[in-house]
């Protein structure tokens, strides 16, 4: 009896530091899928930064559009001896704001290019077909400088002296024309859908090709002369529209 008694006290003595440990050790959790740590600070500023530089460029793509405008403005410099008034329009057309083609038909009727066999200050008129770039500025491309150039024709009407200008001889009428190009500068700014437009543009006849068929009279050899070479500036601003 007093054996068992020992042997007992053994077996609880050795028994429970076992049972200690085991419930010491934290149980293994089930196996679960694992999911993403959430994104750092680092992180989540530079994406904010990307998303605001990328939605706030200076220049702009807004959406295809019409312009129009009429303009009045002077002729300078090159031929013409003093400035003289001009007026006009163009027509075009602008993919994106950026790039795009237009017409233009500019208009003065008394260009100051002196000679003595003129009667009158002749009329000079350019028509031209033009490429144009524009870089579009601040919401709906509220502000657009622009560059444009082309190629057209260069009128000249001109009342010419008839027999080499002698007094009382009395003038007869040329119209020639002139293969020529223009190369200009400008900017647009709109409220809306209406604004004003303004720039400054060289225009030239070429000497090499004529437009004309009939320079067949003095006159008409005389006015298709004076033509060749032509160059002249011209500086205007008007009302200007798009849609």
């Amino acid at each position: 009896m007093r054996a068992h008694a020992v042997l007992f006290v053994l077996t609880v003595a050795t028994g429970l530091p076992a049972v200690a440990l085991a419930q010491a050790q934290p149980a293994t959790p089930p196996n679960t899928p694992s999911s993403p740590a959430p994104p750092t600070s680092t992180q989540t500023t530079t994406s904010t930064q990307t998303t605001s530089e990328s939605s706030t460029g200076i220049f702009k793509t807004v959406e295809n559009r019409w312009l129009a405008s009429g303009f009045v403005g002077s002729n300078f410099g090159a031929s013409a001896n003093t400035p003289s008034v001009d007026f006009g329009g163009q027509v075009g057309y602008l993919w994106g704001g950026i790039v795009g083609a237009e017409v233009l038909g500019d208009f003065a009727p008394r260009f100051k290019a002196n000679n003595a066999l003129l009667a009158d200050n002749p009329n000079v008129n350019a028509y031209m077909v033009n490429a144009i770039g524009s870089f579009p500025i601040g919401e709906d491309g509220k502000f657009q400088p622009y560059v444009s150039g082309g190629v057209g024709g260069v009128q000249l009407k001109s009342e010419v002296l008839n027999v080499a200008g002698l007094p009382g001889s009395g003038s007869v009428t040329s119209d020639q024309m002139r293969f020529g190009g223009d190369i200009g500068a400008g900017v647009m700014g709109f409220t809306g859908n209406v604004g004003i437009r303004a720039d400054v543009r060289y225009f030239r006849a070429f000497t090499s090709t004529t437009l004309s068929t009939n320079a067949n009279t003095p006159a008409d050899v005389f006015a298709d002369t004076l033509l060749s070479g032509l160059d002249f500036w011209r500086a205007n601003v008007g009302l200007a529209v798009r849609w």
